[in-house]
């Protein structure tokens, strides 16, 4: 009889990891940033201790050029096609007050395919140093340039795309896009 036990990874070390890119992208309202500092302000879950948040995707960082949250914004895609759904048109408009795309070098970041934006979002526990960036003086501006679908609706519809069986599907695909 073998002493030894075996065990068996877990499926998710035999999923491919995606290639990662050379740049990924960080958006803020702050200008000059020299050094990104890992922080514990957002967090994917309890336990998560300081990070830095990027994407490979300038349309997903675009929309986090303005502060806002899942109580009256959902961002999600619909056949690989990224939308932002707001359901308060007046505060958006008041915390649009445009932002900063930083480019960062990948090479601390990593990804985790079973968390948040999945291959959408990495995170760091290092300082990183931007290696360029942009201005976008409106946040809406930038996420219609870069090709998010935003859609502005009253909180009964917000509410009905949340509750909906399909994630609102059907519902988004009955609304008007933003445009400028």
């Amino acid at each position: 009889m073998h002493d030894s036990i075996l065990h068996m990874e877990s499926e998710r070390n035999f999923l491919p990891k995606p290639e990662k890119p050379p740049i990924l992208y960080h958006a803020s309202q702050t200008a000059d940033i020299d050094r990104l500092i890992p922080r514990s302000i957002k967090r994917r879950e309890r336990d998560d201790g300081p990070m830095i948040f990027a994407t490979p995707s300038e349309t997903i960082a675009s929309a986090f050029l303005f502060p806002w949250d899942d109580s009256w914004i959902q961002m999600g895609t619909i056949e690989d096609e990224p939308y932002m759904i707001i359901s308060d048109e007046a505060r958006f408009r008041q915390l649009d007050t445009g932002g900063y795309i930083y480019s960062l070098p990948s090479q601390n970041f990593e990804t985790d395919i079973e968390k948040g934006l999945r291959t959408l979002e990495y995170t760091s526990n290092e300082a990183v140093v931007p290696v360029g960036k942009e201005f976008f003086p409106s946040a809406l501006d930038a996420m219609i340039h870069f090709g998010m679908k935003v859609y502005f609706v009253d909180s009964d519809t917000f509410i009905a795309i949340q509750n909906a069986p399909d994630h609102g599907k059907e519902i988004i695909s009955k609304l008007t896009e933003v445009t400028r």
